[in-house]
Protein backbone atom coordinates (compact mmCIF):
# COMPACT_ATOMS: atom_id res chain seq x y z
CA UNK A 1 0.00 0.00 0.00
CA UNK A 2 1.21 3.71 -0.70
CA UNK A 3 1.03 5.64 1.91
CA UNK A 4 -0.10 9.32 1.39
CA UNK A 5 1.34 11.47 4.36
CA UNK A 6 3.63 14.15 5.42
CA UNK A 7 7.50 13.15 7.52
CA UNK A 8 7.74 15.89 9.43
CA UNK A 9 11.34 16.12 10.15
CA UNK A 10 12.60 18.60 12.62
CA UNK A 11 15.92 19.60 12.48
CA UNK A 12 16.75 21.87 15.16
CA UNK A 13 20.06 22.51 15.74
CA UNK A 14 23.59 20.63 14.42
CA UNK A 15 25.77 19.54 16.76
CA UNK A 16 27.79 17.98 14.31
CA UNK A 17 27.44 13.94 15.09
CA UNK A 18 25.36 12.19 12.41
CA UNK A 19 21.73 12.24 12.65
CA UNK A 20 19.46 9.48 12.78
CA UNK A 21 17.84 8.06 9.87
CA UNK A 22 14.40 7.13 9.70
CA UNK A 23 14.57 5.80 6.68
CA UNK A 24 17.99 4.24 6.61
CA UNK A 25 18.44 1.73 9.80
CA UNK A 26 21.84 0.17 8.40
CA UNK A 27 23.57 3.84 8.93
CA UNK A 28 22.46 4.18 12.66
CA UNK A 29 24.87 3.80 15.42
CA UNK A 30 22.67 2.00 17.63
CA UNK A 31 24.87 1.41 20.76
CA UNK A 32 23.25 2.28 23.78
CA UNK A 33 19.89 2.90 22.30
CA UNK A 34 16.45 1.43 23.84
CA UNK A 35 13.07 2.39 22.61
CA UNK A 36 9.97 3.55 25.29
CA UNK A 37 6.64 4.96 25.48
CA UNK A 38 5.30 7.49 27.61
CA UNK A 39 4.96 7.04 31.06
CA UNK A 40 1.89 4.92 31.96
CA UNK A 41 2.07 2.86 28.76
CA UNK A 42 -0.16 1.42 26.99
CA UNK A 43 -0.66 -1.42 24.37
CA UNK A 44 0.53 0.69 21.50
CA UNK A 45 3.34 2.23 23.38
CA UNK A 46 4.65 -1.26 24.59
CA UNK A 47 4.37 -2.71 20.79
CA UNK A 48 5.56 0.37 19.24
CA UNK A 49 8.84 -0.17 21.21
CA UNK A 50 8.87 -3.96 19.96
CA UNK A 51 8.60 -3.32 16.66
CA UNK A 52 10.85 0.15 16.48
CA UNK A 53 13.91 -2.26 17.89
CA UNK A 54 13.36 -4.44 15.79
CA UNK A 55 13.46 -2.19 12.81
CA UNK A 56 16.04 0.06 13.55
CA UNK A 57 18.29 -2.25 16.31
CA UNK A 58 18.38 -1.02 20.64
CA UNK A 59 16.52 -2.57 23.06
CA UNK A 60 12.76 -2.16 23.70
CA UNK A 61 11.89 -0.65 27.27
CA UNK A 62 9.05 0.83 29.51
CA UNK A 63 9.31 3.60 31.81
CA UNK A 64 6.88 1.56 34.20
CA UNK A 65 4.99 -1.50 34.66
CA UNK A 66 2.76 -2.71 32.06
CA UNK A 67 -1.18 -3.05 32.62
CA UNK A 68 -3.51 -6.22 31.88
CA UNK A 69 -3.85 -5.52 28.45
CA UNK A 70 -1.07 -5.24 27.78
CA UNK A 71 0.30 -8.81 29.69
CA UNK A 72 -3.08 -10.90 27.94
CA UNK A 73 -0.94 -9.39 24.24
CA UNK A 74 2.38 -10.11 25.34
CA UNK A 75 1.20 -13.62 26.28
CA UNK A 76 -1.09 -14.77 23.68
CA UNK A 77 2.01 -13.21 21.69
CA UNK A 78 4.38 -15.30 23.11
CA UNK A 79 6.97 -12.34 23.35
CA UNK A 80 8.57 -11.54 26.80
CA UNK A 81 7.61 -8.82 28.06
CA UNK A 82 9.98 -5.35 27.43
CA UNK A 83 12.02 -5.09 30.55
CA UNK A 84 10.91 -1.68 33.00
CA UNK A 85 14.33 0.55 32.43
CA UNK A 86 14.62 3.33 36.00
CA UNK A 87 17.57 5.13 34.73
CA UNK A 88 17.53 6.38 31.29
CA UNK A 89 21.07 8.01 31.74
CA UNK A 90 23.57 7.04 29.42
CA UNK A 91 21.31 6.05 26.91
CA UNK A 92 20.42 7.21 23.23
CA UNK A 93 16.45 7.36 23.38
CA UNK A 94 13.77 6.84 20.56
CA UNK A 95 9.87 8.08 21.87
CA UNK A 96 7.32 6.09 20.38
CA UNK A 97 3.71 6.94 20.62
CA UNK A 98 4.13 10.53 22.45
CA UNK A 99 5.96 13.89 21.73
CA UNK A 100 5.58 15.69 25.50
CA UNK A 101 7.87 16.76 27.95
CA UNK A 102 5.25 15.70 30.83
CA UNK A 103 4.73 12.12 29.61
CA UNK A 104 8.90 11.51 29.35
CA UNK A 105 10.31 9.54 31.95
CA UNK A 106 12.25 12.05 34.65
CA UNK A 107 15.70 10.34 33.14
CA UNK A 108 15.53 11.05 30.21
CA UNK A 109 17.73 13.81 28.80
CA UNK A 110 15.74 15.88 25.91
CA UNK A 111 20.02 15.88 23.98
CA UNK A 112 19.45 12.05 24.25
CA UNK A 113 16.64 11.48 22.06
CA UNK A 114 17.51 10.11 18.57
CA UNK A 115 14.18 10.33 17.09
CA UNK A 116 10.92 10.08 17.42
CA UNK A 117 7.35 7.98 16.31
CA UNK A 118 4.24 9.29 16.65
CA UNK A 119 0.51 9.80 15.85
CA UNK A 120 -0.22 13.10 18.51
CA UNK A 121 -0.54 16.63 17.99
CA UNK A 122 2.40 18.51 18.73
CA UNK A 123 0.70 20.87 21.14
CA UNK A 124 0.97 21.71 25.19
CA UNK A 125 5.14 20.97 25.75
CA UNK A 126 6.60 19.07 23.32
CA UNK A 127 9.93 17.74 23.89
CA UNK A 128 13.18 20.56 23.02
CA UNK A 129 15.63 19.03 21.65
CA UNK A 130 19.23 21.12 20.41
CA UNK A 131 20.34 18.06 18.24
CA UNK A 132 19.41 17.15 14.75
CA UNK A 133 16.20 14.80 15.02
CA UNK A 134 13.81 13.33 12.66
CA UNK A 135 10.07 13.07 14.03
CA UNK A 136 7.48 11.60 12.03
CA UNK A 137 4.25 12.04 13.04
CA UNK A 138 1.13 10.95 11.39
CA UNK A 139 -2.52 11.56 11.73
CA UNK A 140 -3.33 7.68 12.09
CA UNK A 141 -4.88 5.43 14.61
CA UNK A 142 -1.42 4.17 16.32
CA UNK A 143 2.31 4.85 16.14
CA UNK A 144 2.01 1.28 15.25
CA UNK A 145 0.48 1.28 12.10
CA UNK A 146 3.09 3.51 11.18
CA UNK A 147 6.17 1.82 12.30
CA UNK A 148 4.45 -1.30 10.53
CA UNK A 149 4.43 0.70 7.47
CA UNK A 150 8.28 1.84 7.97
CA UNK A 151 8.81 -1.99 8.18
CA UNK A 152 7.19 -2.39 4.66
CA UNK A 153 8.46 0.76 3.30
CA UNK A 154 12.13 -0.95 3.99
CA UNK A 155 11.58 -4.07 3.25
CA UNK A 156 11.64 -5.46 6.71
CA UNK A 157 9.96 -9.09 7.51
CA UNK A 158 8.02 -9.02 10.51
CA UNK A 159 8.29 -12.76 12.16
CA UNK A 160 4.61 -13.84 13.65
CA UNK A 161 5.26 -12.72 17.28
CA UNK A 162 5.97 -8.78 16.19
CA UNK A 163 2.86 -9.24 13.63
CA UNK A 164 0.98 -10.07 16.29
CA UNK A 165 1.75 -7.56 19.12
CA UNK A 166 1.80 -4.40 16.49
CA UNK A 167 -1.57 -5.75 15.24
CA UNK A 168 -2.66 -5.53 18.65
CA UNK A 169 -0.86 -1.85 19.12
CA UNK A 170 -3.34 -0.93 15.94
CA UNK A 171 -6.32 -2.68 17.78
CA UNK A 172 -5.70 -1.39 21.38
CA UNK A 173 -5.61 2.17 20.43
CA UNK A 174 -8.33 2.37 17.57
CA UNK A 175 -10.62 0.31 19.90
CA UNK A 176 -11.21 -2.23 17.39
CA UNK A 177 -11.83 0.17 14.84
CA UNK A 178 -14.23 1.83 16.76
CA UNK A 179 -12.33 5.09 17.42
CA UNK A 180 -13.13 8.05 15.39
CA UNK A 181 -8.88 8.42 15.06
CA UNK A 182 -9.34 4.82 13.11
CA UNK A 183 -7.45 5.23 9.40
CA UNK A 184 -7.51 3.26 6.54
CA UNK A 185 -3.95 3.21 7.21
CA UNK A 186 -4.99 1.46 10.47
CA UNK A 187 -7.42 -1.06 8.91
CA UNK A 188 -5.20 -2.14 5.56
CA UNK A 189 -1.96 -2.67 8.25
CA UNK A 190 -4.18 -4.80 10.57
CA UNK A 191 -5.32 -6.58 7.97
CA UNK A 192 -1.84 -7.54 6.87
CA UNK A 193 -0.53 -8.44 9.99
CA UNK A 194 -3.14 -10.51 10.96
CA UNK A 195 -2.19 -12.48 8.46
CA UNK A 196 1.57 -12.57 8.69
CA UNK A 197 0.61 -13.29 12.52
CA UNK A 198 -1.39 -16.40 11.48
CA UNK A 199 -4.59 -14.76 13.03
CA UNK A 200 -8.30 -15.39 11.19
CA UNK A 201 -10.00 -13.57 13.30
CA UNK A 202 -8.77 -10.31 14.40
CA UNK A 203 -11.62 -8.69 15.38
CA UNK A 204 -12.47 -11.73 17.71
CA UNK A 205 -8.48 -11.09 18.62
CA UNK A 206 -9.68 -7.93 19.40
CA UNK A 207 -12.70 -8.86 21.67
CA UNK A 208 -10.56 -10.61 23.69
CA UNK A 209 -8.05 -7.75 23.94
CA UNK A 210 -10.92 -5.16 25.29
CA UNK A 211 -12.38 -8.55 27.52
CA UNK A 212 -8.72 -8.27 29.33
CA UNK A 213 -8.74 -4.49 29.55
CA UNK A 214 -12.42 -4.40 31.39
CA UNK A 215 -11.60 -7.12 34.06
CA UNK A 216 -10.65 -4.25 36.55
CA UNK A 217 -12.89 -5.47 39.94
CA UNK A 218 -9.62 -6.55 41.63
CA UNK A 219 -7.45 -3.21 41.02
CA UNK A 220 -7.73 -0.13 43.20
CA UNK A 221 -9.41 2.95 42.25
CA UNK A 222 -5.89 4.90 42.46
CA UNK A 223 -4.06 2.36 39.59
CA UNK A 224 -7.09 2.60 37.54
CA UNK A 225 -6.71 6.30 37.26
CA UNK A 226 -3.03 6.20 36.23
CA UNK A 227 -3.55 2.97 34.32
CA UNK A 228 -3.95 4.57 31.52
CA UNK A 229 -3.21 8.51 32.24
CA UNK A 230 -1.23 11.25 30.53
CA UNK A 231 -0.04 14.98 31.89
CA UNK A 232 -0.41 17.68 29.45
CA UNK A 233 0.17 21.88 29.51
CA UNK A 234 -2.36 23.45 28.66
CA UNK A 235 -2.52 27.55 29.16
CA UNK A 236 0.37 27.30 31.30
CA UNK A 237 -1.53 24.71 33.29
CA UNK A 238 -0.57 21.21 34.72
CA UNK A 239 -3.32 18.95 33.59
CA UNK A 240 -4.05 14.78 34.35
CA UNK A 241 -6.45 13.02 32.43
CA UNK A 242 -6.88 9.36 33.08
CA UNK A 243 -9.45 6.85 31.04
CA UNK A 244 -10.59 3.39 31.53
CA UNK A 245 -11.41 1.74 28.39
CA UNK A 246 -14.22 -1.21 29.15
CA UNK A 247 -16.72 -3.14 27.92
CA UNK A 248 -18.35 -3.54 31.61
CA UNK A 249 -18.96 0.06 32.43
CA UNK A 250 -21.32 0.21 35.00
CA UNK A 251 -18.66 -1.82 37.17
CA UNK A 252 -16.44 1.22 37.63
CA UNK A 253 -19.19 3.81 37.80
CA UNK A 254 -20.39 2.21 40.89
CA UNK A 255 -17.41 2.67 42.24
CA UNK A 256 -17.49 6.94 41.93
CA UNK A 257 -16.66 7.72 45.86
CA UNK A 258 -13.46 4.87 45.41
CA UNK A 259 -12.60 7.06 42.56
CA UNK A 260 -13.01 10.57 43.88
CA UNK A 261 -11.00 9.68 47.12
CA UNK A 262 -7.93 8.20 44.63
CA UNK A 263 -8.75 11.78 42.35
CA UNK A 264 -8.38 13.84 45.61
CA UNK A 265 -5.01 12.41 46.80
CA UNK A 266 -3.40 12.25 43.70
CA UNK A 267 -4.09 15.84 42.57
CA UNK A 268 -2.92 17.45 45.71
CA UNK A 269 0.59 14.96 45.53
CA UNK A 270 1.22 15.78 41.78
CA UNK A 271 0.33 19.32 42.44
CA UNK A 272 -1.97 19.17 39.07
CA UNK A 273 -4.05 22.80 38.38
CA UNK A 274 -6.41 20.27 36.73
CA UNK A 275 -7.79 16.52 36.78
CA UNK A 276 -10.29 14.85 35.18
CA UNK A 277 -10.75 11.02 34.21
CA UNK A 278 -12.85 9.29 31.93
CA UNK A 279 -14.54 5.40 32.19
CA UNK A 280 -14.79 4.74 28.36
CA UNK A 281 -17.73 2.60 27.20
CA UNK A 282 -16.34 0.57 24.82
CA UNK A 283 -19.94 -1.28 24.43
CA UNK A 284 -22.09 1.62 24.28
CA UNK A 285 -19.47 4.43 22.38
CA UNK A 286 -19.49 7.05 24.97
CA UNK A 287 -17.39 8.22 27.93
CA UNK A 288 -18.62 9.03 31.85
CA UNK A 289 -16.10 11.69 32.86
CA UNK A 290 -15.76 12.86 36.44
CA UNK A 291 -13.72 15.56 38.14
CA UNK A 292 -13.71 16.66 42.02
CA UNK A 293 -13.52 20.62 42.67
CA UNK A 294 -15.53 23.65 41.02
CA UNK A 295 -12.54 24.75 39.40
CA UNK A 296 -12.89 21.30 37.12
CA UNK A 297 -16.30 21.55 36.91
CA UNK A 298 -16.45 25.14 35.45
CA UNK A 299 -13.50 23.77 32.76
CA UNK A 300 -15.86 20.94 32.49
CA UNK A 301 -19.12 23.08 31.65
CA UNK A 302 -16.81 25.09 29.26
CA UNK A 303 -15.55 21.65 27.17
CA UNK A 304 -18.54 19.24 27.18
CA UNK A 305 -22.37 19.07 26.74
CA UNK A 306 -23.17 16.16 28.26
CA UNK A 307 -26.19 14.71 30.72
CA UNK A 308 -25.09 13.86 34.47
CA UNK A 309 -26.02 10.76 36.02
CA UNK A 310 -25.17 9.14 39.01
CA UNK A 311 -22.64 11.68 39.48
CA UNK A 312 -20.79 11.49 36.27
CA UNK A 313 -21.08 13.76 33.25
CA UNK A 314 -22.16 11.23 30.32
CA UNK A 315 -20.85 11.60 26.67
CA UNK A 316 -22.55 9.97 24.39
CA UNK A 317 -19.96 9.25 20.67
CA UNK A 318 -17.07 10.67 22.77
CA UNK A 319 -14.49 7.64 22.83
CA UNK A 320 -11.11 9.20 22.60
CA UNK A 321 -9.10 11.07 24.85
CA UNK A 322 -6.54 12.37 21.71
CA UNK A 323 -9.34 13.14 19.33
CA UNK A 324 -12.02 14.56 21.71
CA UNK A 325 -11.63 14.61 25.67
CA UNK A 326 -8.49 16.39 25.72
CA UNK A 327 -8.88 18.89 22.52
CA UNK A 328 -11.91 19.98 24.38
CA UNK A 329 -10.23 20.37 28.16
CA UNK A 330 -7.41 21.95 26.41
CA UNK A 331 -9.80 24.81 24.79
CA UNK A 332 -11.62 25.30 27.61
CA UNK A 333 -8.91 25.92 29.80
CA UNK A 334 -7.15 28.36 27.20
CA UNK A 335 -10.43 30.19 26.64
CA UNK A 336 -10.85 28.73 23.13
CA UNK A 337 -13.94 27.12 23.18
Amino acid sequence: MKSSHILLLLSLASTGAAAFELGAPKNNNTDNLVWTGHLSPDTDSVTSALIAAHIYGGTAVVPEGINPESQFVLDYCQIAAPKPLNDFSQKAVGLVDFNQKTQLHPTIDESSIVAIVDHHAIGGAPVNMTQVTPIDIRAWGSAATILADRAESLDIDLPAHLACTTLAGILSDTVVFQSSTTTEYDRYYAKELAKEAGIVDLKAFGQKMLEAKSDLSHISAAEILTMDYKNFSYGGKKVGIGVAETLTAQQLLDRRNEFVAAMISYKETQKLDHLFFAVIDTKNKRANLLWIDDIDAAIAAKAFTGQPKQGWLVLDGVTSRKRQIGPAIQGAIEGKK
